[in-house]
């Protein structure tokens, strides 16, 4: 006699995948996300494609500068796994990337739209704004 057992249900905890971070941003980055329960899981170049496929990362939070070396690479990667891609040049920026994943997330609404059109087909987030703003009040604390 068989038993029934029930199929495996594949589940993805949500995830931000870390591409290429100093240790200082990554470690901000777990700092961040600790409290709300989602997941920091760090890559490099030559997994990337396979841990994203396999982790389904809510956001693939890739270095400022290692960016710049092949955007469309990255785009492509977040795109193809439905991810957002944050790009963060240091741990403020990873910080606020990911606090506004934690507050789209925690309102139950959809992610912030991208900046312009020509990041529309990768949702790419650009941050830089926003931390130029936060900096700018730093300074006058």
């Amino acid at each position: 006699m068989a038993l029934d057992r029930p199929t495996p249900v594949s589940f993805h905890a949500p995830l931000v995948l870390a591409v290429g971070l100093p240790p200082d941003t990554f470690s901000r980055a777990g700092v961040v996300l600790g409290p709300s329960g989602v997941a920091l899981r760090e890559s490099n170049l030559l997994d990337l494609r396979s841990d994203s496929a396999k982790y389904r990362p809510l956001v693939l939070l890739v270095d400022a500068e290692l960016y710049d070396f092949d955007p469309e690479a990255f785009d492509m990667v977040a795109k193809d796994v439905g991810a957002k891609l944050g790009v963060a040049g240091s741990p403020r920026e990873a910080e606020v990337t990911l606090g506004q994943l934690i507050a789209a997330v925690t309102r139950k609404s959809v992610f912030p739209p991208p900046p312009s059109s020509a990041d529309a087909a990768t949702d790419k987030w650009d941050f830089s704004e926003v931390v130029a703003a936060v900096s700018a009040a730093e300074g006058r604390e």
